[in-house]
C-alpha cells in the first residue's frame, strides 16, 4: 500500500520575478522530499478552473512512499 504528498508550488506571477525561479522552486521541493523518503510521482500543471482556459497557476508536485 502506498501513500501520497501533493505540493502546490505557485508559478511567479510578479515583475520581479526571473526566468525559472517557479522551476528552481520545484528542484528543491524534489530534492527535500526525497530525502525524506519520498518518491516523485509526477507534475502537473493544472487548468485555472475559475476563468475556464488553461492558464497555469501553480505546480502540482504529487510523491508517494510506501506505507510503514
Amino acid at each position: 500500500m502506498y501513500e501520497y504528498k501533493f505540493i502546490e508550488v505557485p508559478i511567479g506571477r510578479k515583475l520581479s520575478t526571473k526566468i525559472g525561479d517557479s522551476f528552481k522552486e520545484c528542484q528543491d521541493v524534489i530534492i527535500k522530499e526525497a530525502s525524506n523518503g519520498w518518491r516523485l510521482l509526477q507534475v502537473v500543471i493544472p487548468p485555472n478552473e475559475k476563468i475556464g482556459v488553461t492558464s497555469a497557476y501553480s505546480y502540482q508536485i504529487i510523491f508517494e512512499r510506501e506505507k510503514k
